[in-house]
C-alpha cells in the first residue's frame, strides 16, 4: 500500500449544525419536474453550481426571502463544518510514514474551499465530483483519484463512511477498501485511529 484515499464528510469532516439547502432546492425542483432524486442530486454534483446556479439549471425562480433563506443556511452549515478529533494526528502521520494521502468526496461546489482549508497541508491530491464530472461510486472517479495520486489502484486503499461509494466502487475499480462506521462500529473501523494500526 503507497498510498490512502479518503471520503471527507462522514469521514474527515463533520456538520455540526445540517441546514441541507441543496437537498431543500431540491425539493421545490423535484415538485416541478419529473426527474428522479437520484438524478437530480448527481446532476448538481457533477457540475460546478452554487445554488443559484443550482436553482437555474433546474428552472426554479426563487423569491428574494427564499434565496436569502438558503444563502443563509449554506453559511450556517459551512461555518459549523468540523475535524473529527483524530483527523489532524491520523493523516499527519500517514504522510510521515511515507504514505500519500488523497481526498476524494462527492461535493456540491460551495463545500470544496471550506473542506480544503479545514484540511490544509494534510493531503497531497484532491478530487471533487463537482470538478470531474463524475461520482462515486463510478468507477472513473477512482481511476482520476488514483492518477493524481501517482499510482496503480492496486497501491490504494479507500477509506469511507458509505459502503456502496467507499468500499463497494473502490473494490471493483481495483483499489483497496476500509468501511468506517462511526456510529455502530459495525465497519472495519470505528474510527480512524484504528487505521494507523492496520498500515504499521
Amino acid at each position: 500500500m503507497r498510498a490512502v484515499l479518503f471520503d471527507v464528510y462522514g469521514t474527515l469532516v463533520h456538520i455540526q449544525n445540517p441546514k441541507s439547502p441543496y437537498r431543500q432546492l431540491l425539493k421545490v425542483a423535484l415538485e416541478r419536474q419529473p426527474i428522479s432524486k437520484e438524478q437530480s442530486a448527481r446532476d448538481i454534483m457533477c457540475r460546478a453550481l452554487g445554488l443559484t446556479e443550482a436553482a437555474g439549471f433546474y428552472g426554479v425562480e426563487l423569491s428574494e426571502i427564499q434565496q436569502c433563506r438558503l444563502e443563509l443556511d449554506l453559511d450556517e452549515e459551512i461555518r459549523s463544518l468540523r475535524l473529527y478529533p483524530e483527523v489532524p494526528e491520523v493523516l499527519r502521520t500517514l504522510r510521515a510514514r511515507g504514505y500519500r494521502v488523497g481526498l476524494c468526496s462527492n461535493l456540491a461546489l460551495p463545500y470544496v474551499l471550506p473542506v480544503v482549508h479545514l484540511l490544509e497541508g494534510m493531503f497531497d491530491a484532491a478530487i471533487w465530483s463537482c470538478e470531474v464530472g463524475a461520482i462515486k461510486p463510478d468507477p472513473e472517479i477512482y481511476a482520476m483519484a488514483t492518477l493524481r495520486l501517482g499510482f496503480e489502484p492496486a497501491a490504494v486503499l479507500m477509506v469511507g463512511d458509505n459502503y456502496q461509494a467507499d468500499v463497494e466502487g473502490p473494490r471493483l475499480a481495483g483499489l483497496h477498501a476500509l468501511h468506517l462506521d462511526r456510529r455502530n462500529g459495525g465497519g472495519d473501523l470505528g474510527s480512524l485511529e484504528g487505521l494507523l494500526d492496520r498500515l504499521t
